[in-house]
């Protein structure tokens, strides 16, 4: 059952990131580490996910930057009302 829950969350993460003009690299330490901080944030909740993106997408233009890493998942985060970690 886990292993279903991260096929469906990879799914949905590409998707949203290809949406932001980037790219996930399965062989990347940085993307991995993107995604667990995502999946630990959001407990595979695709609202919360979705919810998620939209700071993401802030953070990293305001920074300029051009990956999505844990920093700017965690900064996305701050930003939100979702409970606790």
């Amino acid at each position: 059952m886990l292993d279903f829950l991260i096929v469906e969350l990879l799914f949905v993460l590409e998707r949203r990131w290809r949406k932001l003009g980037k790219t996930r690299d399965p062989d990347d330490f940085i993307d991995a580490q993107a995604i667990a901080a995502v999946e630990r944030i959001t407990r595979g909740n695709f609202r919360l996910i979705e919810r998620l993106l939209l700071p993401i997408k802030r953070v990293m233009k305001i920074n300029e930057l051009d990956v999505i890493t844990n920093d700017v998942v965690e900064g996305a985060r701050s930003t939100l009302v979702i409970g606790t970690t």
